[in-house]
């Protein structure tokens, strides 16, 4: 048995109609796996839009609020470090109250680990840096409230 595009059209309104996120078939030791992807959208708080995806299906997304305070911007581009070495605890956490100056994180840049320092007192409340990834100049790191 071979499948044309009208079959997998009749499995795509299968996968939609009995609101599945995946369908497999095999036929003839091959398979074919069909997927439906989520729609993800940051919009200004609490707002609802509704969504038309590729398969015409209307959604509904709830939007948590916009975290709103002071941005601790990357000083370079580098790579982030929550902690000063692998095995100690990450310089801050989320509900952390810091002064201005404690340090953030660092970014290590052209072998050089560089401290990121608060510019303001208050609580932490975002974390953006992802450990071990790279940040780019200017990219907000950590929002102080």
């Amino acid at each position: 048995m071979k499948l044309d595009l009208k079959d997998i059209n009749k499995l795509a309104k299968k996968l939609n109609d009995n609101n599945l996120s995946e369908i497999t078939i095999e036929i003839d030791g091959k398979k074919l796996s069909l997927k439906k992807e989520s729609i993800k959208e940051v919009i200004p708080t609490g707002a609802v839009q509704e969504r038309v995806s590729t398969r015409n299906e209307r959604k509904k997304v709830e939007i948590a609020e916009k975290v709103i305070g002071n941005e601790v911007l990357s000083p370079m581009v580098g790579t982030f470090y929550a902690s000063p070495s692998p095995e100690a605890e990450p310089f801050v956490n989320i509900g952390d109250r810091v002064e201005e100056g404690d340090t953030l994180c660092i970014v290590e840049a052209m072998k050089m680990m560089n401290e990121v320092k608060s510019t303001c007192s208050g609580v932490v409340v975002a974390i953006n840096g992802k450990n071990g990834t790279i940040v780019k100049k200017g990219e907000p790191l950590f929002i102080i409230k």
